[in-house]
């Protein structure tokens, strides 16, 4: 046992924690969708909020190792394109994580807001905004992609940043596909959130 396998298992812990973060914010999310009330609806935006949490602190984990791996690996890390392209998919991972936990905490203070009057008043069937539906699926493909660069290690830094830049078109095709159409007759609220 060396610090090198130390530093990969730790590596692959990240990805474990970031998966069961992204299953329990979408459990949450799911949940939040479907609350009955606006206490319910609260508490499940608060429980996807605090697994969120994680993402920043599994990039950050990410990032440290695998640098880490790369220097004791003697690797040239701006002319190795798995590794550019990961950093790349972490930056990406980063700046669309920021922009829904922005959306979220405006969420958050729409449902507290109403939870003044009353825990139990039936929650309010909100459309979000498109982006937010779309950003979540287009982050665990752009993991995925990551992933996979991580394991083939393309050496070129096009086929790997190709690799990566695939993802965000597949998420976002896989999002449009899921994106249930407004049912007929009712009319949701959409809420743009600053």
């Amino acid at each position: 046992m060396d610090a090198y396998h130390i530093a990969l298992f730790l590596h692959i812990v990240t990805l474990i924690a970031a998966g069961g973060a992204t299953a329990v914010t979408k459990l949450a999310a799911g949940r939040r969708i479907r609350a009955r009330t606006v206490g319910e609806a609260l508490e499940w935006h608060t429980v996807m909020m605090s697994a969120a949490k994680m993402f920043p602190i599994c990039s950050a984990a990410f990032v440290i190792t695998g640098l880490y791996m790369t220097t004791v690996a003697r690797m040239h890390v701006w002319s190795s394109g798995f590794v550019v392209a990961g950093l790349v998919g972490v930056a990406l991972l980063l700046g669309f994580g920021a922009f829904l936990g922005n959306k979220a905490k405006g969420l958050q203070q729409v449902l507290q807001n109403i939870a003044k009057n009353g825990i139990d008043l039936p929650a309010p069937r909100l459309a979000p905004p498109p982006l937010v539906t779309i950003l979540p699926v287009v982050n665990t493909v752009i993991a995925l992609s990551v992933a996979f660069d991580m394991v083939t290690k393309p050496a070129s830094i096009p086929v790997a940043l190709t690799i990566v830049a695939i993802g965000p078109l597949v998420g976002v095709a896989a999002a449009m596909r899921r994106r249930p159409a407004p049912a007929a007759g009712e009319a949701a609220a959409r809420v743009e959130l600053a």
